[in-house]
C-alpha cells in the first residue's frame, strides 16, 4: 500500500491533494451515449469493479470522494462494511421538481457520514441563469445549517467570483476547468451539445488564484478529451497544479477498463507535487 498522497486541512478534515469523482460509476462520460453505457456496464455493482475502485484509490493513497446520488450513496456504504476508510464531500443536485429538503435527508442518513456537502454546479448555474440567484445562496445556507463543511460550485467563472464578490459563507469551492454550456450566451444550460475551450480553463484558474477560499477543481483532464497518451495527462496535471492554489484539490473520476488510472494517475501527480 502506497503512503498518504500530500494532503491539505480543509476545516479540520485532511483531503489528499487528488479526490476520486463518480462520474464513470455513473455511466456519465461527458463524450456520448455510447461511452456512458459503456462505463455503466463495466460498474454494474453486480461485479464489484465499483468496489475494487475504492479500495485501489485507498492503496494508492486517496482518501477523499467526491460524490452524488443514490448510486454513490449505496456503494460508500457498502465500502464501509468491508473495511474502507474512504471520506466523502457530497453533491446536493436540487434538481427541478425534486424536494429539496428531501435530498437532504437522505444525504445526512448516508452511513458513512459526509465531512461536507457541496450545492451542484449545475443547479447553481440554472439558477444564475434564470434569475433565481437568491435561491441558490437560501440553499447553501440551508447545508451550512447541516453543521457541515459547505461548498458551492459551478462551471462558470463568473459565478464564483460573483460568490466570493458576495462573501457568501462557504469553506470552499468545487471549480469546473471548463464551461462545457454550448448555449452560455443564451443564458442557459445545454447538457445535450458540450464545449470544452481551454481558454475556458484560463479564466476559472485565474478566478481559482484569486478567490480567500481553497477550490476543489474538476474537470481538469476535460472529461478524457486530455487522456490521448501519459504524456497527456502528465501535461494537463501539470496544469492543473501550476494553476491553483497550494491550498485546493483536484477531482478525477477514473475508469480501470483500458489501464490502471488509479496507479497512473496517483503516481503522476506524487511526481509533479511530491509525496
Amino acid at each position: 500500500m502506497d503512503g498518504l498522497l500530500p494532503t491539505v486541512n480543509w476545516c479540520g478534515h485532511e483531503i489528499t491533494r487528488l479526490c476520486v469523482g463518480h462520474n464513470p460509476q455513473k455511466g456519465t462520460s461527458h463524450v456520448g451515449r455510447e461511452l456512458d453505457a459503456e462505463m455503466s456496464e463495466w460498474y454494474d455493482p453486480a461485479k464489484g469493479k465499483d468496489l475494487e475502485l475504492l479500495d485501489l484509490c485507498e492503496r494508492h493513497g486517496i482518501n477523499t470522494a467526491q460524490f452524488g446520488g443514490e448510486l454513490m450513496h449505496s456503494l460508500l456504504h457498502r465500502y464501509k462494511e468491508q473495511g474502507g476508510r474512504l471520506q466523502w464531500i457530497a453533491t446536493l443536485y436540487d434538481q427541478d421538481g425534486e424536494d429539496f429538503e428531501e435530498e437532504l435527508k437522505t444525504i445526512l442518513a448516508v452511513d458513512p457520514k459526509p465531512i461536507g456537502i457541496q450545492y451542484y454546479a449545475g443547479a447553481g448555474d440554472r439558477n444564475y441563469f434564470q434569475g433565481r440567484w437568491e435561491e441558490s445562496r437560501d440553499r447553501v445556507k440551508r447545508v451550512r445549517d447541516t453543521g457541515l463543511m459547505t461548498g458551492v460550485g459551478s462551471h462558470l467563472s463568473q459565478v464564483i467570483a460573483k460568490i466570493e464578490d458576495e462573501g457568501w459563507d462557504v469553506d470552499f469551492y468545487q471549480t469546473c476547468f471548463y464551461t462545457v454550456y454550448a448555449k452560455e450566451q443564451e443564458n442557459r444550460v445545454d447538457r445535450d451539445n458540450e464545449t470544452f475551450d481551454d481558454e475556458d480553463r484560463d479564466r476559472m484558474t485565474a478566478v481559482i488564484k484569486g478567490v480567500s477560499k481553497p477550490c476543489l477543481a474538476f474537470k481538469v483532464l476535460g472529461s478524457s478529451r486530455k487522456c490521448g497518451s501519459i504524456a497527456e495527462v502528465e501535461e494537463a496535471f501539470r496544469y492543473a497544479y501550476s494553476n491553483i492554489k497550494e491550498t485546493d484539490v483536484v477531482l478525477v473520476g477514473m475508469w480501470q477498463k483500458y489501464g490502471d488510472q488509479v496507479g497512473q494517475n496517483t503516481s503522476l501527480v506524487r511526481k509533479i507535487i511530491g509525496g
